[in-house]
């Protein structure tokens, strides 16, 4: 991926250190950088974030790359194809399930966030170690997309 969108990935991990949701975070960070504005699609991702509101579900940050291949190729009418967000969004779906296992949440945390306490307890290193980095590569693979 290089060095090409360091500076929005850092923007999108500063967002989730700062206390948007992991899906939340990479929205906000594509929105800013396309220039889109954010409001609908932050409040669209809130509840996409932490495996689908804590279910252990589908990765906030990977249902970001859903988000935003809607955002930017999604169609306007029913006459139109899906292709344009379907395959890039298709393409980074696999690239993510290669790269981490799985799209599952609770696969790669390892944890269930409906357990009280749990979410306070593990923050740091799922910050640190697992999703900090799964924010900031998505991210990269959305803008990546974005261009071809």
């Amino acid at each position: 991926m290089g060095e090409k969108f360091v500076e929005v990935q850092d923007k999108a991990e500063n967002y989730f250190n700062g206390g948007y949701n992991c899906c939340e975070s990479v929205v906000l960070a594509v929105c800013e950088h396309l220039n889109i504005d954010s409001e609908m699609p932050l409040k669209i991702a809130t509840p996409l974030g932490s495996g689908m509101s804590r279910n252990g579900s589908n990765c906030g940050a990977l249902n970001a790359a859903f988000i935003s291949m809607g955002m930017t190729k999604g169609r306007k009418s029913n006459e139109d194809s899906r292709d344009p967000a379907y395959i890039p969004a298709d393409k980074i779906f696999n690239m993510f399930k290669e790269k981490y296992g799985s799209a599952a949440c609770k696969d790669i945390t390892c944890i269930n966030m409906k357990e009280p306490g749990v979410m306070e307890k593990n923050k740091e290193r799922l910050h640190r170690d697992i999703c900090g980095p799964i924010v900031r590569q998505v991210t990269g693979w959305i803008l990546e997309e974005l261009e071809e």
